[in-house]
């Protein structure tokens, strides 16, 4: 889907306008997980699996391992009953919508994504063939 021999972290965090050492960390995590495959000192990370066979949730679970998508604030005043009550009341929904979530990011592969992505491109480059 990229059209360079070499995919470093730089290009990819360049891509991503983010930083390279983030897009290190996050292909560390994917190589730990099973999902990128990665040599040292070559610039050629390789899915490990299938676009297929690749889910959403888990490059979630493998980049965000700890972290849910909503996270309740517990800081509190314990003396206030309004205070006190609503982080568990909001615990409550927000552990049915992490499950909604994940099971939604279970459904979507990144093949999915990958030609999600390719027939944007596409649209976009005709629009701007036309427009010529």
């Amino acid at each position: 889907m990229h059209d360079h021999d070499k995919l470093t972290s730089d290009l990819i965090a360049s891509s991503l306008n983010t930083n390279p050492s983030l897009a290190r960390r996050m292909m560390s995590q994917l190589r730990k997980a099973g999902l990128l495959e990665t040599t040292q000192g070559a610039a050629a990370p390789k899915l490990a699996k299938d676009p297929q066979e690749i889910t959403v949730l888990d490059v979630y679970l493998a980049t965000c391992p700890e972290a849910p998508l909503l996270k309740v604030d517990h800081n509190t005043s314990k003396k206030c009953a309004v205070g006190n009550t609503v982080p568990v009341v909001l615990n409550k929904y927000y552990l049915d919508i992490q499950s909604a979530a994940e099971a939604k990011m279970r459904q979507i592969t990144l093949q999915d994504i990958i030609n999600d992505v390719e027939m944007s491109i596409e649209h976009h480059q005709r629009a701007l063939a036309s427009a010529e």
